[in-house]
């Protein structure tokens, strides 16, 4: 299948954050309270009830200019997460996204250390943006991009929505640039920047630390260990239970 992106143009978003409402709705995720901070920016930060928000980023050029930049998994393709984690609970899907399997998360927090870009958040294990994939694996939209009144959130085919933005950015001129078509070769999430990224709330060159690499090596008898002893797991629990429906009959 295709690799699917989501295209974010940060020069027609509005901030009306129906993209934030969206995503609640979709996964089923409870409201969190939140307070004033010295910023219209609400929350303040991701949760493991909160996968998507729009930074406000304000800049002072003479006259007040807002940068709205929706904000979420970046579903890289060269995922620092998925090198670290010591449980292989972080994989990639046919579509580009990147998939957490809850049941084997254990809830290192490894993953979250690692990322360019400081998505991961736990609760027992870690929760982020899914990119909508039970959606998207059946045809349908993600729910933020569905829901976008002005299609600052856009989502198709990487080919078409890579040519859409370097589209886009002509017309802008300036320094308008595409971000996420060369960073950690290649992200699920493509922009369309008015500024520099530093400008819009990115990292202005994302990169997996060496760090991350040398754990992946470091790591890699761990992960196998990890798998071994959980399918143990599993068969003890299997052997357990049916030992105990087998004793609850005799009875």
């Amino acid at each position: 299948m295709a690799k699917k992106v989501k295209l974010i143009d940060v020069t027609k978003c509005t901030a009306c954050r129906g993209c934030q409402t969206a995503c609640k709705n979709w996964n089923q995720l409870p409201a969190v309270e939140t307070r004033f901070t010295g910023s219209y920016e609400n929350p303040a930060d991701f949760s493991a009830d909160t996968w998507c928000r729009v930074k406000f980023n304000e800049h002072d050029e003479g006259e007040i200019k807002w940068y709205f930049t929706k904000y979420q998994c970046m579903h890289c393709t060269d995922a620092a997460c998925k090198s670290v984690c010591p449980a292989n609970a972080i994989s990639k899907t046919s579509l580009g996204t990147v998939h957490v399997d809850k049941d084997a998360c254990i809830n290192c927090e490894l993953c979250q250390a690692a990322c360019p870009f400081d998505v991961p958040r736990f609760d027992d294990v870690m929760k982020k943006c899914t990119q909508c994939f039970d959606r998207i694996s059946n045809g349908y939209t993600p729910a933020c991009a569905l829901t976008c009144p002005t299609d600052a959130v856009t989502f198709g085919d990487l080919d078409d929505k890579i040519a859409e933005a370097e589209d886009r950015v002509s017309v802008l001129g300036g320094n308008a640039q595409v971000y996420g078509k060369k960073e950690l070769d290649g992200l699920g999430v493509i922009y369309v920047l008015p500024d520099d990224p530093d400008k819009c709330g990115l990292p202005v060159n994302p990169e997996v630390g060496l760090s991350t690499y040398f754990w992946n090596v470091a790591l890699r008898p761990v992960k196998t260990l990890a798998a071994v002893g959980i399918t143990v797991g599993f068969m003890q629990d299997f052997v357990c239970k049916k030992a105990k429906e087998s004793s609850n009959k005799s009875e």
